[in-house]
């Protein structure tokens, strides 16, 4: 491998023999070098030292990774011909550099006191490392060492260097064989090289059996790959074929997971809580600072190789001057010039790309680490914290200030790097100018502190825009969440009259501020590098009295564009400093903020023998938060539970009721006393909590699937029916909230979720309410009651059913937080005081179904003891069959529910077929429709697009101007060698600067506050409009965090992001423009150059966009289920801590996550993939650039100032290409959030609001004349009829009750009156009005509705029931007082005024019924629907509530839905529905003479009458509407 040359034998580029003397181990006459005059490498340094330090290289650094491989466990790994091929050519290699150094001792007398000889014997040895490192890398690596792929890329070069050097010399002709050698041995690396760099080593088996989709391509890439992002090819090209989907997303490393972020995080954030003053900032740094620190190490070598160039220009214009002068330099030393251009150019692009690429990682970590976090604490909130912090609030937390914490990760070197090049350039212009450059550093002193002003300014109104912000979101998912009930009051128009409030008063006036500031900001920093030339070229014409020339100028130049960076970035990254910490603040007082106690309740291993204590609370005081500012929510509570005893709770309506239950499972704050609970705990809220999933994943709740278990939940809850019902039965998918189901289905399912959890004990809160009776009467039969599967655990029951009362062990009385009374069922029956009152006027005591019954009833499949498992091992579900005797003396407790194993939640649709999937998020493909531009710029005003175009040309055109005049003074100084009329060259000079960055400001100006602030406003209120306007059929099958996704993260886009990217992509564009323009001005055989390279451009630009463009688009979509999974979570914390599933659902939140990550990881490593290549062509246009005018200048043809004009516009243009590409690709993404707003813009409407010309009389409807018209309908398109041929005729002032099985269509009946949904066939009459002839505002505005899911809206008692404010105080006191809210609001802080928390989280469930009483009675309605307006409330407040509706509402129509037959047995006519058919319509008399009806069935298996339809305990249908209509018959 080694060469040598005669030391007597001169080659053509030899000194003569009179040169230096030989000396040491240098046997060559023209020394050490490393450079000889001729511009050639020395033949002792090309052969001896270059050779030796690569040798030295693989032999130091080798050894240390053979140690480290050492410690390595090998994997079975398959040798193949890659193996051995490898190796044989090692081996080959090593016994021909032996060879080399044999033939040098014959060719040198005195060899052994050569360089040559023993750089040829260490290399030898250094490739016997190489080999040995060959083979352990075989097995115990996964892609190719990095030490011996630089190994044989610095031999490949080195030996590259020294083949010319020996064609230079003549070698080849001298000594043939020797080079014959030489050059086997070269052919053998550059083969080594390519099988090592680029040709994949054989996998393990352990790799061929993982899963592929799982693996990261990080994994197996070398250093090579990782350099040049090779290892993104093969989805590059998978993108540019096809259309890329969740499937084709490659898995993450292990250090991007979110799970190991999170935990890195947390171990140093851990350690901070524990400090004095906690700083989340530095436990970040802690955590992801290492690979922060390498991508500075990148970034301060990127800064000093961009600030070599300068130095390198000026040595090419020098190099010009010489010929110009007539005293040439060496033509070589200009070649040397171009490629050391070439070769900064690409090393600082390769540095870049490190840099970023670890800042974006950092990034990702930083946000995966938090998002993770935030999660984590959201679901140990006290309750105190969480009323401080609305969803909305959190959602903002995650969405925004954790992304804002990524974007300072990224943008923050700024920060410290800015400074470092203003110092890099300033040293360099001290080289150029001397003192002259302290002008341009005192022109910077005196901007900071005017830009510090500006950023002060910009951190106040930063804040306020957050808060803004926070307030839209929190108006948002309020009004979305509460949808139905803005409908069905016709309250869209309030509604949206806060919404633009918020956003257009006070969000984007806000925005509007912050862009002038911005415009100022901006045009300071346009002045600053013109202010800086200007000053200090001025100064230096003025005192030194050198001649200002072109090799002082554009190298100065340059320096002063390369100013322009750090001057423009630096206020961006100091403006993103203080939004990130604004940020960091927020999620630092979130994350500090308390969580629930830890002590409330203490927790013990469930005892085993029935009658044992379960639950106790001994002097018990809790308060719904630590403040203590309002007063406790339970005070002195002592209370025991049982295993096997059934203990019921009652009391009025916000008696404290939930409050003793959330107490028991740890959710109140306990000011003292003790909680005991023993063993493990399910939960069945008041308002059921039904995630957006299929019914059994509902009902297993992450535990194991277990059939026969399962089927017998089914049964006691009576979903069997429901099941048959369900267009997929089980595998239902029940949409947000369960929104597909009936008030009652949830509630059972809730109840089934709890059942088959298999708990110890069981904490129901009113499971009965929104049942219908004779269901009720099912479910205390088969699960509460003595004979129901859960027989042998604790029930603990809240309730205002009584007929339960009878089967309890033990009964409670709450009044005003406190147990009033309490015992055995015949202590509190023998005491007769209050419970006893209540049992004796409102209940009976309940007799077990007979056999006819239970054989006959709706919910009670036949023969279901003949389902029980003879299996010899006794369980409780058996215990749970026997007869009572048995079940009472059994001890055994039901097998606990085993937990299912974490799956990965998969993004792709796998519902194939079901007919209730919701709809997946739509997915645009391909190119961001022109259209979209198009409406983008109408919103945005088209005549000020246009404006900021023509502005932003000319900012750029007259900048150029500005640098052509600077080039023509320059030459007229160099020609004369001195500085003539200073004054006005550098006036004119000035005066281009000042008027340049006076356009920037204007078309800034133009383009936030004329087309943003415009588009954002048009945008956000047609998105807006459309989406309260859309059908209910559009909430039921998209989830409410797909709709908040848009409204946060895509008009974030909208507001903020997309002006920037615009800006700057037409910025740059402009700029490569008029720089080719330059250059081939310039040197015009550089437009030969300019097509191919162009069509490269566009060829990568394109491989680039498509792929680029679906992986945005993948990472948006994969977005929202973080948000949806999230608000889901925040929505049912009560179960999700009460079931102990905190963990999994921590754990599926973190899969979310991970899944947008595999969409955002590959999508910032494609714009690494592409910007590599692109500046590669950056180079190339530079070295071409300098290479043709030193081709020019033998010509004579060439000027050094255009020269340098040229080359110093040449040298920014790497940047820019690939900027263009990256804003190309920002400016689709970021539309793509236009495009998406857009989409929700154009969604179907509901009927229109008025109907100009069809409006009915103002007193419509005057008697309340009702007629359902052969109507059918159905929730959506493609569903099966919820109502079928309904002919009903409802009187004028009659009172009709709804009955019917849960499921049947009771409350389609009454959205179908609303309009809710729409009919399919026939129509509904309203005072011989046809109703969809009319517009919705004047339909609904003229019904009153009391719903069943009685929601209340954060803000005022006063806005919760009349948002238009059309009516007085005097009215609304009146209403509260009829509701029976009156004492509660009085006593509330403020009365009218007082807050109502989100979603009414400060009032019972009881009391938001009583609130949509109030609501009804204001409006003055002929027809008034109650769909089981009074389910949540204890009996005593029902029949004061019957009494007010029957003294209040008696001149109109009511139709009730009731689960309580009791309340609707006096109405005139009852309507039976099932299966959304009229089954029967009569008088309630006339049904219960009739035995064979269905009417009668209901009130026998509801335990209401006897045999012969005589009434139970004499009185169980007595009115509370005062007449009993059952003595009558």
């Amino acid at each position: 491998m080694q060469s040598v040359l005669a030391p007597d034998r001169l080659g053509a580029f030899d000194f003569p023999v009179s040169s230096p003397a030989l000396n040491g181990f240098c046997r060559d006459p023209e020394g050490w070098g490393p450079v000889s005059e001729d511009y050639d490498f020395t033949p002792c340094f090309a052969e001896g030292t270059l050779v030796d330090l690569v040798a030295l290289f693989v032999i130091v650094l080798g050894s240390i990774q053979i140690s480290a491989l050492f410690k390595v466990k090998p994997i079975p790994t398959r040798k193949n011909w890659h193996y051995w091929t490898k190796l044989a050519l090692v081996a080959l290699n090593a016994l021909t550099v032996l060879g080399t150094a044999r033939q040098m001792v014959d060719i040198y007398d005195d060899a052994l006191l050569d360089v040559r000889l023993y750089a040829a014997v260490l290399s030898f040895f250094g490739y016997l490392v190489a080999l040995y490192l060959h083979h352990l890398e075989h097995n115990r690596m996964r892609y190719a060492n990095g030490v011996l792929l630089f190994f044989w890329l610095f031999v490949v070069l080195a030996d590259g260097i020294r083949l010319v050097s020996f064609v230079n010399r003549e070698a080849h002709i001298l000594y043939p064989q020797f080079i014959t050698a030489f050059g086997f041995s070269f052919i053998l690396s550059i083969i080594t090289f390519v099988l090592e760099a680029f040709v994949p080593k054989a996998k393990s088996s352990y790799e061929v059996l993982a899963q592929e989709g799982d693996e990261s391509p990080l994994d197996r890439a070398n250093l090579f790959s990782r350099l040049t992002f090779e290892w993104m090819t093969p989805m590059m090209k998978l993108g540019y074929e096809t259309y890329l989907t969740e499937e084709d997303l490659p898995g993450l490393a292990k250090g991007d997971k979110t799970a190991e972020c999170r935990v890195s995080f947390e171990r140093y954030w851990d350690r901070q809580k524990a400090s004095k003053n906690p700083s989340m900032v530095r436990a970040l740094i802690r955590a992801f600072g290492s690979s922060y620190f390498i991508a500075m190490l990148f970034k301060m070598a990127t800064d000093i190789l961009a600030f070599s160039q300068p130095r390198l220009l000026r040595r090419l214009i020098l190099f010009i001057n010489s010929y110009n002068e007539g005293t040439p330099d060496p033509f070589t030393s200009g070649v040397v010039i171009a490629l050391s251009f070439f070769f900064v150019s690409i090393a600082q692009t390769a540095c870049q790309h490190q840099h970023f690429q670890r800042t974006m990682v950092a990034g990702m970590r930083v946000k995966s680490a938090l998002v993770s976090t935030i999660y984590r604490k959201a679901v140990v909130l006290s309750g105190e914290a969480k009323t401080a912090k609305s969803t909305g609030d959190i959602v903002n937390l995650m969405s925004v200030d954790a992304q804002r914490l990524q974007d300072i990760t990224q943008n923050g070197m700024v920060l410290w790097s800015g400074p470092f090049q203003i110092f890099l350039c300033l040293y360099s212009l001290y080289g150029l100018l001397g003192s002259s450059m302290w002008a341009g550093v005192f022109v910077m002193v005196v901007m900071i502190p005017t830009n510090g002003f500006i950023a002060k300014k910009q951190r106040a109104l930063q804040k306020s825009q957050m808060k803004t912000k926070d307030q839209r979101t929190r108006l948002t998912t309020e009004i979305l969440t509460n949808i139905k009930s803005v409908k069905l009051y016709g309250w869209e128009a309030p509604y949206m009259e806060k919404l633009r409030h918020v956003r257009n008063d006070l969000e984007l006036q806000n925005l509007r501020i912050m862009g002038i500031y911005s415009a100022v900001s901006s045009f300071l920093w346009a002045c600053a590098p013109f202010l800086v030339s200007c000053s200090t070229f001025g100064l230096f014409v003025f005192t030194s009295g050198i001649p200002l020339s072109t090799d002082i100028v554009f190298p100065a130049l340059s320096l002063f564009n390369l100013l322009t960076f750090p001057l423009a970035m630096f206020p961006q990254a100091i403006t993103n400093l203080v939004e990130s910490s604004v940020s960091a603040n927020r999620l630092q007082e979130f994350l500090l903020s308390p969580e629930l106690q830890d002590d409330a309740v203490e927790r013990k291993e469930a005892v085993t023998e029935i009658g044992k204590e379960t639950v106790v609370v001994r002097n018990g005081t809790f308060l719904w938060d630590e403040s203590k500012k309002n007063a406790p929510a339970l005070k002195n509570i002592n209370f025991i539970a049982r295993k096997g005893e059934l203990a019921c709770v009652v009391g009025r309506v916000g008696s404290g009721k939930s409050g003793f239950m959330q107490a028991i499972l740890g959710e109140l704050y306990k000011e003292h006393g003790s909680v005991t609970v023993s063993g493990r705990v399910a939960y069945a809220s008041q308002s059921s909590w039904i995630m957006n999933a299929t019914v059994k994943e509902n009902i297993t709740f992450g535990s194991r699937f277990q059939a026969d278990f399962y089927e017998k939940t089914i049964k006691a809850c009576a979903l069997v029916e429901d099941f048959l019902a369900l267009p997929d039965g089980d595998e239902t998918i029940v949409g947000e909230k369960g929104i597909s189901l009936s008030g009652g289905q949830k509630a059972r399912l809730s109840l089934a979720r709890a059942v088959y959890a298999r708990a110890d004990i069981y904490v129901l809160d009113d499971p009965l309410s929104a049942v219908d009776q004779h269901v009720g009467r099912h479910l205390i039969d088969n699960v509460l009651g003595a004979d129901g599967l859960l027989a042998t655990k604790t029930r603990i029951l809240a309730t205002n059913a009584i007929t339960v009362l009878s089967q309890a062990s033990n009964i409670s009385m709450i009044r005003s937080g406190e147990i009033v009374e309490q015992g055995t069922y015949d202590e509190v029956m023998n005491k007769k005081a209050e419970i006893y009152n209540l049992i004796k006027e409102y209940g009976k005591k309940a007799a077990g179904p007979s056999e006819e019954e239970s054989e006959g009833s709706l919910a009670s499949p036949p023969n279901e003891e003949s389902a029980v498992d003879d299996s010899a091992e006794v369980s409780d579900e058996e215990a749970a069959l026997k007869r009572p005797a048995d079940r009472r003396a059994s001890i055994s407790t039901l097998r606990r529910a085993s937990t299912a194993s974490l799956t990965r939640p998969k993004l792709i649709d796998e519902e194939g077929q079901k007919r209730s999937r919701q709809s997946k998020e739509h997915l645009e493909q391909g190119q961001v429709k022109w259209t979209v531009y198009k409406e983008y710029a109408k919103a945005a005003n088209l005549y000020g697009v246009i404006l900021f175009m023509v502005l932003l040309i000319a900012s750029q055109g007259i900048s150029v101007l500005g640098n052509i005049w600077l080039e023509h003074w320059s030459e007229v100084n160099t020609e004369s060698d001195s500085n003539p009329h200073i004054g006005m060259y550098l006036g004119v000079y000035l005066f281009f600067g000042i008027f340049a960055s006076s356009l920037t400001v204007c078309h800034t100006l133009v383009l936030f506050i004329f087309c943003t602030i415009q588009a954002a406003r048009t945008l956000h209120n047609r998105m807006a409009e459309c989406v309260i306007r859309s059908p209910m059929s559009f909430f039921d099958t998209t989830p409410i965090g797909r709709i908040i996704n848009r409204f946060t993260t895509d008009i974030y886009r909208i507001d903020e992001v997309l002006t920037r990217v615009f800006s700057m992509f037409f910025n740059n564009t402009i700029r490569v423009g008029f720089t080719l323009l330059v250059i081939s001005t310039t040197t015009p055989a550089f437009l030969f150059l300019v097509i191919p390279l162009t069509l490269l451009y566009l060829y990568y630009q394109r491989f680039y966009l498509r792929t680029s463009r679906e992986l945005k688009r993948l990472d948006s979509v994969s977005r929202s289920p973080i948000y949806a999974h999230f608000q889901e979570s925040l929505s049912g914390l009560s179960t999700i801590r009460a079931f102990r599933q905190i963990e999994r659902f921590e754990n599926v939140n973190e899969t979310h996550v991970d899944y947008n990550l595999r969409a955002y990881f590959p999508s910032i490593s494609a714009n690494r993939w592409l910007s590599v290549r692109l500046e590669f062509i950056g180079s190339v246009i530079i070295f071409a650039s300098a290479g043709l005018s030193i081709i020019s200048v033998s010509s004579g043809t060439v000027r050094a100032g255009l020269v340098g004009l040229a080359m110093s516009y040449a040298l920014q243009i790497t940047q820019s290409l690939s900027w263009i590409v990256r804003m190309t690709v920002e400016v689709e993404v970021n539309t793509v959030s236009v495009e998406r707003v857009l989409e929700y813009s154009q969604l179907p409407s509901e009927a229109p609001m008025v109907i100009k010309g069809h409006r009915p009389p103002a007193s419509w409807p005057t008697s309340g004349e009702l007629v359902f018209d052969h109507y059918s309908t159905r929730y959506r398109e493609g569903l099966d009829l919820v109502l079928k041929d309904i002919n009903l005729h409802i009187n004028p002032k009659e009172k009709v009750g709804i009955v019917g099985r849960t499921g049947a269509g009771k409350s389609s009946l009454t959205l179908s009156l609303f309009r809710m949904i729409e009919a399919a066939e026939g129509h509904i009459d309203i005072d011989n009005l046809n109703t969809s002839t009319i517009g919705l505002s004047d339909l609904r505005h003229r019904l009153a509705i009391i719903p069943q899911d009685s929601q209340a809206f954060e803000g005022t008692i006063r806005d919760n029931l009349d948002p238009s404010h059309a009516h007085d105080d005097t009215e609304l006191w009146e209403v509260l007082e009829l509701s029976h809210l009156k004492e509660h609001v009085s006593r509330m802080d403020g009365g009218l005024d007082a807050r109502v928390a989100e979603a009414g989280s400060n009032l019972s469930v009881g009391q938001r019924q009583l609130m949509s009483l109030a609501r009804a009675l204001l409006t003055p309605s002929k027809i008034l629907v109650l769909d089981e307006a009074t389910a949540a409330v204890d009996v005593e407040t029902d029949q004061l509530l019957q009494e007010t509706i029957r003294k209040e509402f008696k001149d109109r129509t009511i139709l009730t839905i009731a689960h309580r037959l009791n309340t609707i047995i006096d109405s005139d006519k009852i309507v039976v529905l099932s299966a959304g058919k009229v089954a029967e319509f009569d008088s309630p008399e006339k049904l219960l003479a009739d035995k064979t009806s269905m009417f009668y069935s209901l009130c026998k298996q509801g335990g209401l009458v006897r045999e012969g339809g005589e009434t139970v305990d004499g009185g169980a249908f007595v009115s509370p509407l005062g007449e009993d209509k059952l003595d009558k018959e």
